[in-house]
């Protein structure tokens, strides 16, 4: 449990660490950025490490809140994945590549922990997948293991999406290609149906 200074300090650092990354953020920015002394910063987080785990849980524990909200008021597994995806959507567009990078180069407790989180989601979307099968959703001649790590690797792609595409799409052109590919492979007559109506409505808002 944080307490309210600790949660000021986490709600400040996390969108300069996603937005310039996390090895160009020093402590002393963060310390001028909430106008509190060094010392201050310091006795609530020991290093910049533990502010990073800091960051990192309590925007899986926010995203989880948001999740549970779309699993209790969703229509079938289809509109929840679509859900999921604007979501991440979200995120994505305030992330640097360089987050993702200094995180798997300079802090590797940190990336452990982000690596495990993804196996939980990983693990997470097959159970939902098998649940979109007895909807009716989701097709039920596919192996949901590999198109569970299908999606987490489409979704590490985007790490690296000004790389691999030179920037020349934007990053949302980019994710909605690979969302919607990926969720009319998988959807029924009836899921692909449901899913054009759902980025109808998207695009026309």
């Amino acid at each position: 449990m944080y307490t309210e200074l600790q949660l000021r300090i986490i709600e400040q650092a996390t969108p300069m660490f996603l937005h310039y990354g996390i090895k160009a953020i020093t402590m002393d920015m963060i310390a001028t950025r909430l106008g509190m002394s060094k010392r201050t910063l310091y006795e609530n987080f020991k290093e910049k490490n533990e502010l990073l785990l800091a960051c990192l849980e309590k925007a899986e524990e926010e995203r989880n809140v948001r999740l549970k909200h779309y699993y209790t008021q969703r229509q079938n597994v289809i509109e929840l994945l679509l859900k999921v995806h604007e979501d991440i959507l979200r995120f994505m567009r305030n992330a640097s590549p360089a987050y993702f990078i200094d995180m798997e180069r300079y802090y590797p407790k940190v990336y452990e922990r982000y690596e495990r989180e993804k196996e939980v989601h990983k693990r997470a979307i097959v159970d939902l997948l098998r649940q979109g099968i007895g909807e009716g959703m989701i097709r039920g001649d596919i192996n949901l293991e590999i198109v569970s790590t299908l999606l987490s690797l489409q979704f590490e792609l985007l790490k690296n999406a000004d790389q691999v595409f030179k920037s020349k799409y934007t990053f949302t052109e980019i994710f909605e290609t690979i969302f919607k590919s990926f969720i009319r492979g998988i959807a029924t007559p009836e899921g692909v149906r449901y899913t054009d109506e759902f980025f109808a409505r998207y695009e026309n808002k």
